[in-house]
């Protein structure tokens, strides 16, 4: 055996779990479920699959989870702006195809989701709790109506502002399977 072969299988010093230490994070009960959204904390994340019972009512501690805080406050990690003629023209399409995708987004991941949508000087303006969940709206609209989106991630905090623009008619369900 090399010795690098060695020391991969050398395993002393770790945890058998990757999670953070205790003395990093502040640790949440195990039995906790979300007042705002009804989403419960299991097997270390936050799930909206587990519903609270009856029976596990009086159970459970309840208090905001991170994603219904983060909302409250109006932060937001990920930024899409909406922009163009079709856009404003065709602004229920795409309230539509919004709502469908954070659906989606909430039944695995309930700590991504729409903060607000709003309409800033003639665009829209998207506000999502986290960069991946403004990524997939702006690419969503790519696939779903064409157009461009372009990405610019912040130095600092790591948040993403996408600008998603639309240049006359949509492209056809058959031009988009080319």
């Amino acid at each position: 055996m090399s010795k690098a072969l060695i020391r991969s299988l050398n395993r002393r010093g770790t945890r058998s779990e990757k999670s953070p230490t205790a003395g990093l994070t502040r640790r949440t009960p195990r039995t906790t479920a979300c007042h705002g959204c009804g989403s419960l904390f299991a097997r270390k994340t936050w799930r909206r699959d587990h519903p609270v019972t009856e029976r596990t009512y009086d159970a459970v501690a309840w208090r905001l989870c991170p994603a219904c805080r983060q909302a409250e406050r109006g932060e937001a990690m990920g930024k899409v702006v909406i922009q163009g003629p079709w856009a404003k023209a065709n602004e229920d399409a795409i309230r539509h195809r919004l709502a469908n995708v954070a659906a989606r987004a909430g039944v695995t991941q309930p700590e991504r989701r729409i903060v607000s949508i709003d309409k800033v000087r003639g665009a829209l303006e998207v506000l999502t709790t986290s960069q991946k969940l403004a990524h997939r709206v702006a690419r969503e609209l790519e696939k779903a109506f064409g157009g461009r989106a372009a990405y610019a991630w912040a130095d600092d905090d790591g948040s993403l502002r996408a600008v998603w623009s639309q240049e006359g008619p949509a492209r056809g369900a058959s031009a988009r399977r080319r």
